[in-house]
């Protein structure tokens, strides 16, 4: 086996590849209609180099082909596609299963695409220099104009595509006669001078720019996916909030029927065109954490309060009710961290009741650390009972103090359990720190 050239850097935990454990996979036929040939010029696409290249040119090497071999070389075969394929729609084979799974045609498709998709990343980055106000305020604003000219003139978008035409004609006419209009000949004009658009040749920095912009699409659509995905469960009726969402989708429904006419759809558009980009300034998105650390716990308080008063009965809803409160009562220790195991004899204990539990120590204690919210219980008035259709809850907002709480709910405090803080500082690890938060639930009086 020959080593290494120079000019590459080889990792020690690196294990050497056999030439037999590169080799070109027996190619699979498709089942129906053939695949794109490959570009002029492309070889194997599973050969690390081209017939005209060898592998002593690192610039030519195939890099795409050499990672789909070793991702997928231990792909199974797929079964063969039939008339019952999921993917087939009106007896014709759709886009999406017009070849059958193969490696080779991956690998050729993979290879013509990362050539040909930098126009789509060019126009991904010229969106988001606008939208993210990348070349300054005036070049965003000059768009949000326009936009808003359509707003008012909506007609005109009609003429949007003869606009976008007329810029890339005059863009690739400043670029072929940079000196002015050539002397064109009596019998017309001729294209033997034009040269034609190319792709980037493998392993040059444009086709690199292209791989790297396409790793990153990828992790943003999976960290968007990752994002939306938990909130498409109350979409499933697989949860206690998709029935009043329902509710609510199907009675504004028919409380915008009536008004939709009298919907100023100029001023709408406007508004809703523009407040991305009021979103994505500077200024704002300096502010957007804080002004989110505010508003998200009242609206987290909000739906919460909205899905409990939706199992409410009959006669919840005709008594008197009230709320009660507990206090969960935590101090922290070096390798344990955040526990109630490690609340001190003079300390308030893990659980406490009553309006000023949380500032007065061993003030009406209930539970033990050890005891879940759930099976906290604890005498109440004659007459009052627990709401059972609904459950102890974090007091997210934390009124009943003025420090605001972390997304959990909880207050941090130094180790004598003052100076109430949202975060804890760091240097009361030294001496100790502690934390609590408030959980509540209501009651309704029975007669």
């Amino acid at each position: 086996m020959h080593g290494a050239p120079p000019y590459v850097d080889v990792p020690v935990y690196a294990l050497p590849l056999h030439a037999e454990d590169s080799a070109p996979l027996p190619f699979t036929p498709p089942t129906s209609s053939s695949p794109h040939p490959p570009s002029p010029g492309t070889s194997d696409p599973m050969s690390p180099t081209s017939p005209k290249e060898s592998v002593s040119s690192p610039s030519r090497f195939n890099i795409s082909g050499v990672l789909l071999s070793q991702a997928l070389g231990s792909l199974p075969t797929p079964p063969p596609t039939n008339g019952q394929n999921v993917r087939q729609g009106g007896g014709q084979t759709l886009m999406s299963a017009k070849d059958a799974l193969s490696i080779p045609i991956m690998s050729a498709n993979f290879r013509r695409f990362i050539g040909k998709c930098g126009p789509v990343f060019w126009l991904q980055d010229r969106v988001e220099e606008v939208v993210m106000w990348r070349k300054g305020t005036a070049y965003t604003v000059s768009w949000m104009a326009a936009y808003a000219f359509f707003c008012y003139f909506p007609r005109l978008a009609l003429l949007i595509p003869h606009i976008i035409l007329l810029h890339v004609l005059f863009t690739t006419y400043q670029s072929r006669y940079p000196d002015g209009a050539p002397d064109s000949p009596a019998g017309g004009t001729t294209t033997q001078d034009f040269a034609p658009v190319t792709q980037p040749p493998e392993g040059t920095p444009d086709w690199f720019a292209n791989l790297q912009a396409i790793q990153n699409l990828m992790g943003i659509v999976s960290d968007a996916y990752d994002f939306v995905s938990p909130y498409l469960i109350h979409l499933s009726w697989s949860t206690s909030t998709t029935p009043p969402l329902f509710a609510f989708t199907l009675l504004s429904l028919f409380a915008l029927m009536p008004v939709l006419y009298f919907v100023p759809l100029r001023l709408l558009f406007l508004v809703l065109g523009l407040t991305p980009f009021a979103i994505t300034h500077p200024y704002t998105l300096s502010l957007l954490p804080s002004l989110v650390g505010l508003v998200a716990p009242h609206v987290k308080a909000a739906v919460q309060k909205a899905v409990n008063d939706d199992r409410l009965r009959e006669e919840h809803w005709r008594s008197r009710m009230a709320t009660v409160s507990v206090w969960e009562n935590q101090r922290w220790a070096a390798g344990s961290g955040w526990s109630t195991n490690n609340l001190r004899p003079d300390d308030r204990k893990a659980w406490t009741v009553g309006e000023e539990s949380w500032a007065i120590a061993n003030r009406g204690e209930i539970g033990t650390g050890q005891c879940n919210v759930r099976d906290l219980t604890f005498p109440l008035p004659s007459g009052w009972k627990f709401v059972g259709t609904e459950d102890w809850s974090v007091d997210f907002c934390a009124n009943w103090h003025h420090a605001l709480p972390d997304q959990d709910g909880w207050v941090y405090m130094d180790s004598s359990w003052t100076t109430p803080q949202t975060a804890p500082h760091d240097e009361w690890k030294a001496v100790g720190m502690t934390r609590c938060r408030r959980w509540a639930r209501r009651i309704y009086f029975s007669k």
